[in-house]
């Protein structure tokens, strides 16, 4: 029997969500330069994988916040993952921006959160997890309780787990990037050279082809 994470890579994969161009390689908004790139808005273009991955983050909700009593998405890639979650799980919902807004109203909160609320946050993909934890301090200082956090992908980056721990966020991930490459590999999706482009890349993301 296929573990879940081997079903979610395979229905992630099948769409093309993961893009790999190590000659060509895509650039982070740091400034990083990755021979890999998770496109997770393409899942919202099929019904099935949307469906999919939406019930495995509710189960996850279940599995491991079950006082969760709302759900918060970070703005602005997980709003859709995360307005179906609430949905699936009747409770409320809002979305958070790491920084505030320059505009309108300025909030960095949008919806309408009770004091002292337990919060579970959805996040599409998890590299730095500084938006993270920014948005957990926004909802921290609003007045809420945050359980953690659950996320499609985690790319598995010392930086990443460096700032969840300075946040003291759990994270539960459906997915590794590590996983990804795995099966990837096992299926003869990508070649071994790429797997140990994408493992050296995991390995130092801050430093590769600079």
């Amino acid at each position: 029997m296929e573990q879940s994470h081997e079903i979610v890579a395979e229905k992630l994969i099948s769409i093309k969500s993961f893009k790999m161009q190590p000659s060509h390689p895509f650039v982070w908004g740091n400034g990083w330069k990755s021979p890999i790139y998770f496109d997770s808005r393409k899942m919202l273009s099929y019904p099935i994988v949307r469906e999919f991955i939406s019930q495995e983050l509710v189960q996850a909700v279940r599995n491991h916040y079950p006082e969760a009593e709302c759900i918060a998405a970070v703005a602005t890639n997980s709003i859709a993952l995360g307005v179906m979650v609430a949905q699936q799980l009747n409770l409320p919902f809002a979305y958070v921006y790491p920084h505030p807004k320059d505009h309108g109203l300025e909030n960095r909160i949008e919806g309408d959160l009770k004091p002292r609320q337990k919060v579970v946050i959805i996040e599409d993909q998890l590299s730095e997890g500084k938006n993270c934890a920014l948005v957990q301090e926004a909802l921290k200082q609003d007045g809420c309780q945050v359980l953690g956090m659950v996320a499609v992908l985690d790319f598995g980056l010392k930086q990443g787990q460096a700032s969840l721990t300075k946040a003291q966020l759990k994270c539960h991930a459906l997915l590794t990037l590590e996983q990804s490459v795995s099966y990837a590999l096992d299926h003869q999706i990508i070649t071994p050279v790429q797997a140990e482009t994408a493992h050296t890349w995991m390995a130092s993301p801050e430093s590769w082809r600079k």
